[in-house]
């Protein structure tokens, strides 16, 4: 005779009903039976447990002669049973696998407990977690459960002579559970609960307007049937919608931040956010321009009605426009120097811009003016600061970091749970689960998460589980290989009703190259003349300190495999031993690479390009990936979009990545949007 008899009552859960029945056969207690009741399904109810009931003789399934309801449905499996012990589980709920394990636990502290419960964890009707837990009391007796019915149906573990004697009342308008409990109650002092979500409680969708007058009524009724008088019956249903307020609140706001969470709301959240952002911007303008430029003898006219929106139109479009190169708007996931550095450089650069264009149109001498643009620079620059506080805070209630289940192979994951650690505001890494569990549990596992991470794994694991996630409307993230890289850049071409992809390896074109080249000796040249002084106090720093040689340099590799010596300002002292003082500051500041532009101007290197490798180190490189050759199809770079994106923890092939997605992704907009970037990464305190 089994301890434990469970019983579920199935009406339309072929949905669900195989989940259902997988989390009792996953307990960690097996020393049960369990019974199925078909209560005359529309759907293919009776078939799935007939198919269930084949994988273990423990499983018992009935048909009812025609539909009795919920209720009559749980007596008559309780009148089939033969267990000591009673639990029910309705169809489309789960269990944890330790839920029994730990309710028979307790009558080893408790040997006359005859009636436990749990707490709740919810999911949404696709198996997506609720962020919410109904937490419940350690016991709770009849007056208590009155107040708040805390005890869920599937929760529960009775003795079955209880409800032998006080089984659910089969009528309509109650909540039939709560007044068995109340019954049982009445004899039994106490129920003991577990204070776990053991119960995981699904939220069907059409359930979710939650037709709570309704429910209040059957409450009502409910309080009516177990005899409650009037009075007492008005306080207790006072108590009970307080209590059902609170938590419905609370379930409601955690699962319209899981609506909410979709990508489609979080676009359009952040596009309003920045959109208000850029009209704050503007206004500030526009205040300054009527209060202090739109005037004849400032500016040298006045402006009609189309001037004055051409104007402000150029302002705004110019904030969005510098916005973007210096990430401005991406104030989400950014370190907050990053959101500083951003910001600053946009205030300054657009309005030094704007009292350029003013200048221009009112023929000033420099600086004259010049007052309110700094402060409409100044408000810009806080009220961006401030608003981006305001952005992150409210994102981080409504868009809490993704629950990620990450899917791995043979190879060992460590530095991606390390850098998902690191990111602990974009992912929590709620679950692993290895290939060797195959595809069946790994996918009924992804349905319970929103976020999917694939390490690496054979192409044909990879292609199976992005499908899946594509036709599951899942957020699935993979980590990108050579070939991908390359196939994320090749041509697609048409051949009748065939698509090909066309792959290319010739570096950049012609055109590409000759532009890449006048830009670098422009600003080179620039450079070279706004920092001459400083080169020359370094310089004569340097040579003064100890009389040894000012420049130090080593063989390295660029385009085609071509050597070169890469110059920088010596920081150690010429015996090569210890710095020199001072030394460490020009190398933490990078001011020690201001001699490299000596580099770009001789063609050696370019402002952009993939990380100027040593020769030696390169040759080891090659020994163990063949592929690193491939960055050299473009000159080395003072700056390059590896050095950007992996900062300084990068490995040498996922810089191998970056470099070759630079190459096969090149654009003179790219090379901008990185100087931009570097001019931020330089402030940043290095990633150990």
């Amino acid at each position: 005779m089994p301890k434990i008899s469970i019983v579920i009552p199935a009406y339309n859960c072929e949905k669900y009903l195989k989940e259902a029945v997988g989390s009792v056969l996953a307990q960690t207690w097996q020393d049960w039976e369990l019974l199925i009741l078909d209560d005359c399904s529309k759907d293919a109810t009776f078939s799935e447990m007939q198919k269930l009931a084949e994988k273990d003789e423990r499983i018992r399934i009935f048909q009812n002669p025609c539909n009795m309801g919920a209720a009559a449905t749980r007596n008559r499996g309780v009148a089939l049973a033969a267990g000591e012990w009673i639990a029910f589980l309705d169809g489309d709920d789960l269990w944890a696998p330790e839920k029994l394990e730990k309710q028979m636990a307790v009558l080893e502290r408790i040997p006359d407990a005859g009636f436990l419960f749990t707490g709740s964890a919810f999911i949404e009707d696709d198996g997506m977690t609720i962020a919410y837990v109904l937490h419940i009391p350690e016991k709770v007796n009849r007056k208590k459960l009155l107040g708040q019915n805390v005890i869920s149906c599937s929760s529960v573990l009775i003795r079955r002579e209880y409800m032998m004697e006080f089984p659910m009342p089969e009528q309509d308008g109650i909540h039939e559970d709560f007044a068995a409990w109340l019954s049982v109650l009445s004899k039994v002092p106490w129920a003991y609960g577990v204070d776990e979500p053991l119960l995981i409680y699904r939220r069907a969708f059409a359930s979710k307007s939650g037709k709570k007058q309704k429910s209040a009524l059957m409450n009502w009724q409910t309080y009516a049937q177990a005899g409650i008088p009037v009075m007492p019956r008005l306080c207790h249903m006072i108590s009970y919608t307080f209590h059902g307020l609170i938590k419905y609140s609370l379930l409601w706001w955690r699962s319209y931040r899981l609506m909410m969470g979709k990508e489609r709301f979080k676009r359009l959240f952040l596009f309003l956010m920045n959109a208000l952002m850029v009209l704050m911007w503007t206004g500030a303008f526009a205040y300054a321009w009527f209060h202090f430029y739109n005037f004849r003898n400032v500016i040298g006219r006045r402006y009609a009605f189309w001037g004055y929106v051409a104007l402000l139109t150029l302002y705004g479009t110019l904030n969005i426009l510098v916005g973007k190169v210096f990430s401005a708007f991406r104030v989400i996931h950014q370190q907050f120097l990053e959101v500083i550095l951003s910001h600053a450089y946009t205030s300054l650069i657009v309005n030094a811009a704007t009292y350029l264009e003013l200048a221009l149109i009112g023929r000033w001498t420099f600086g004259q003016y010049i007052g309110p643009i700094i402060a409409v620079a100044a408000f810009n620059f806080v009220f961006a600061l401030l608003w981006s506080v305001v952005i992150r805070r409210v994102y981080a209630s409504i868009y809490p970091p993704h629950e990620v289940i990450l899917i791995y192979g043979e190879k060992s994951m460590h530095s991606l749970e390390k850098e998902m650690e690191r990111q602990y505001k974009r992912y929590s890494l709620s679950a692993q689960i290895s290939l060797k569990e195959g595809r069946e549990k790994i996918a009924r596992e992804i349905l319970k998460h929103e976020t999917v991470m694939l390490g690496d794994m054979p192409a044909e694991d990879r292609e199976f589980f992005i499908k899946y996630c594509f036709a599951h409307q899942k957020r699935c993230y993979c980590q990108t290989s050579l070939a991908d890289i390359m196939l994320m850049s090749s041509e697609k071409i048409y051949l009748s009703d065939m698509t090909i992809q066309l792959f290319r390896n010739c570096g950049l074109t012609v055109e590409q190259r000759l532009m890449k080249r006048m830009f670098d000796l422009l600003f080179s040249v620039g450079v070279c003349i706004l920092f001459a002084p400083v080169y020359v106090l370094i310089a004569l720093y340097i040579r003064l300190y100890d009389g040894g040689p000012i420049l130090v340099s080593r063989e390295c590799l660029t385009r085609k495999g071509k050597h070169f010596y890469q110059y920088k300002f010596r920081t150690h002292r010429k015996d090569g031993d210890g710095w020199i003082r001072g030394g460490h500051f020009l190398e933490a500041s990078h001011l020690d690479e201001l001699p490299q532009f000596i580099n770009i101007l001789r063609g050696d290197m370019s402002v952009v390009g993939p990380y100027p490798e040593m020769v030696n180190q390169a040759e080891e490189y090659e020994k163990i990936n063949p592929e690193f050759a491939y960055r050299l199809m473009v000159k080395a770079g003072l700056t390059g979009y590896a050095k950007v994106h992996g900062k300084y923890s990068i490995s040498r092939m996922n810089q191998l990545k970056m470099d070759l997605y630079y190459i096969q992704n090149y654009s003179f907009g790219m090379d901008l949007n990185i100087i931009a970037a570097t001019a931020k990464v330089l402030l940043e305190p290095q990633r150990k």
